[in-house]
This record gives C-alpha cells, sequence and structure tokens, in this order.
C-alpha cells in the first residue's frame, strides 16, 4: 500500500511531459476538485499525486495518470522534475512539504485556510498564486502574499442532483467513539423507520471495531464486504461512501461529535440531496455549515438530541427546492475557481 518503489521513482510512471500536476493529500481531496480536474484536462494533459497509500485504489479505478507522491527530499524532487518536468503545480488547503514548496516550480494553492504558525506564513509566501476558502482566510492571506483573492469554499462547487430513492440514513467518516456516541441513534432508527442503515468509518481499519461494537450491544450488523444488502451494514470498502450518500434522506457526518477533527465535508451528502446533521466540534466547516442550517438544509446536534432531529426531519415532506435554491450561490464559486486556475496555468503554458 505504501508504493515505495513509485515514492522513490524507482518505477517508470509513465507520466505525459510538460503536463499540468494536481496534488492531493486524499480521496476527499480529490473529490472537492474533480470539477476542476475534469475541466482543465479537457484543455491541458494533467497527472495527479496523492499523499494518502490508502487511495491507491481509488485513483486505480480512474482514467487519469495518477500515482503517490514521491518523498519530499531535494534527490527526489530533483529526479521527478528531470523525468516529468511539470508545467505548474496546483495544491489544495495545507499541504505544506517544505522541500516541494521551497522548489521553484509555479505553484498555485486553492481553499487556503487563515495561517496559525510562523511555517505557515513561511510557506504561503513561496506561492504564486493563493486563492483563499473565505473572507476571513482571505485578510489574513493577502498580508502575507499579494497575489491572493477569494473566490469561497471550494468544497461548495459541486452539482447538486436529487435523482434516486431515499431509502437510507447513513452515518458517515466517523471516528473512534463517535459509534459509541451515536448508538442509541441507530438504536432508534432500526427500531422505528424503515430506513437502511450504513455506517462509514472514517478510516475502513476500523470496520470491524464498528461491527463488534454493535455486535456487543445486541444490534445485527454486517460489513459490507460480506452482505452488501444488510439493515445495518458497516462500510468496509475504499470509495463508495458517495454511492450510499446517493440514497440517502438522512446523513450524520462525523469528525464533529468529537473535539479534534474539525468535521469533514458535509458538502457530500448535500450534493445528492440529503439532509445533514453533525456535532458541534466543525471549526474546519463553520462557513459550510452556517450555509446549509440558512437553506434549512443543515442541522447541528448534540449526540443525545440526534434522534429528535432525526424526528423533525421525517416528519416533513422532503423539500427538494431548498437544494435546487443553493444552485447559483454554488455556481459563482465554481466560476470564479476556475477562471483564475486557467488563468494562471496560461501564464506557463
Amino acid at each position: 500500500m505504501l508504493e515505495l518503489s513509485k515514492r522513490f521513482l524507482l518505477k517508470n510512471q509513465n507520466t505525459p511531459q510538460n503536463a499540468i500536476w494536481f496534488h492531493v493529500a486524499s480521496v476527499g481531496e480529490f473529490n472537492s476538485i474533480r470539477f476542476l480536474v475534469d475541466y482543465i484536462s479537457s484543455k491541458y494533459p494533467v497527472f495527479i499525486t496523492y499523499f494518502s497509500p490508502r487511495a491507491k485504489i481509488f485513483f486505480d479505478k480512474l482514467s487519469y495518470c495518477a500515482f503517490p507522491m514521491p518523498l519530499d527530499f531535494p534527490v527526489f524532487w530533483k529526479k521527478f522534475f528531470d523525468l516529468f518536468r511539470p508545467c505548474c503545480l496546483i495544491m489544495i488547503e495545507k499541504e505544506f512539504w517544505p522541500f516541494l514548496i521551497n522548489s521553484n516550480i509555479p505553484k498555485i494553492l486553492l481553499n487556503a485556510r487563515m495561517p496559525k504558525s510562523i511555517f505557515d506564513k513561511y510557506f504561503i509566501k513561496r506561492f504564486d498564486m493563493i486563492i483563499a476558502k473565505d473572507q476571513e482566510a482571505f485578510e489574513s492571506i493577502r498580508s502575507i502574499n499579494k497575489h491572493t483573492i477569494n473566490c469561497g469554499n471550494i468544497k461548495l462547487c459541486f452539482e447538486i442532483s436529487c435523482e434516486g430513492k431515499k431509502d437510507s440514513i447513513v452515518i458517515g467518516s466517523t471516528h473512534q467513539k463517535e459509534e459509541e456516541l451515536l448508538l442509541d441513534t441507530v438504536k432508534w432508527i432500526k427500531t422505528n423507520t424503515n430506513f437502511n442503515i450504513i455506517i462509514a468509518p472514517r478510516h475502513i481499519d476500523r470496520a470491524k471495531e464498528v461491527y463488534e461494537l454493535l455486535l456487543s450491544h445486541n444490534m445485527e450488523a454486517f460489513l459490507k464486504t460480506k452482505n452488501k444488502h444488510a439493515k445495518l451494514l458497516i462500510l468496509d470498502t475504499i470509495g463508495e461512501l458517495n454511492d450510499y450518500y446517493k440514497r440517502a434522506f438522512i446523513s450524520i457526518v462525523g469528525g464533529s461529535f468529537v473535539e479534534g477533527y474539525g468535521g469533514h465535508n458535509i458538502a457530500e451528502p448535500v450534493a445528492y440531496c440529503s439532509y445533514v446533521i453533525y456535532g458541534d466540534f466543525i471549526n474546519k466547516i463553520t462557513d459550510m455549515a452556517n450555509l446549509f442550517e440558512h437553506f434549512e438544509i443543515g442541522f447541528r446536534s448534540r449526540p443525545d438530541n440526534t434522534i429528535d432531529t432525526i424526528k423533525y426531519l421525517i416528519s416533513k415532506p422532503f423539500k427538494r427546492e431548498k437544494f435546487e435554491s443553493l444552485k447559483s450561490h454554488l455556481s459563482s464559486i465554481k466560476m470564479c475557481y476556475i477562471r483564475y486556475v486557467e488563468d494562471f496555468i496560461k501564464s506557463y503554458v
């Protein structure tokens, strides 16, 4: 899974020369900029590097040239640039690899967050262009790097589709202790509704742990690889969570019910017209939560009152127009990113 032969550049990657280089940390980050990769690749050759070892299976299924990021040492970057000669580098959020950032390749940072350390401020100076995720980040970054603009949160650049049957409640991207905090909610859904329940731990190597937790509380559950049609399913595969969000009437997104994670991407279920519930620890997605709450699509909840929130949502008819009203707002953010990234690329091709 570490793909060391590729990270050490010992194996031929068959990468296009003078291409646009996108680097992402994980599958989630790739999905947030996929609209941009698709658009740019229709005009220019591209390739993708990723950091997470877990991403290999996902990228193997795509038509894009993709491989793991080389080790962050000057000797590997020299070899990398000599072999592939990328035109420019497009990064997202906070992928600050010191030797890469200090290299001379033209680079743009997307969805930049407000810098919190002296190291953040140093690396931000090294980018040729930065697009901030919100006004607060823009004002802070602009004082450090004048080549900064504000387009908004790139994770809001998604299409909205309300197609398909809504027969499930998905509990996605959960971390240790969150499943336990939501046990009463799972029991209530299973006992009092006809919804299927899908639990998708953030890291699939925890799937068996979640499975055993449910069994220890007398709940019949199955791993997806063992029984994909079970009423209570634990997802132990990579890259399939969005397929289940398509079926979700309600999605409960983790990384938000315990401290330390800041909340995961609540836009993913909303893209499929799923109402979304999340906890109080959402410092990384506050702007997104505020927007969804404004449209009465997102709901902040403590673990002990998620049942009440679910009761409220299922007691009312599904309001498709709430999701439709988001479209013009999201479109303006999307077009801003496309415009400025394409202008950046044109300066170097």
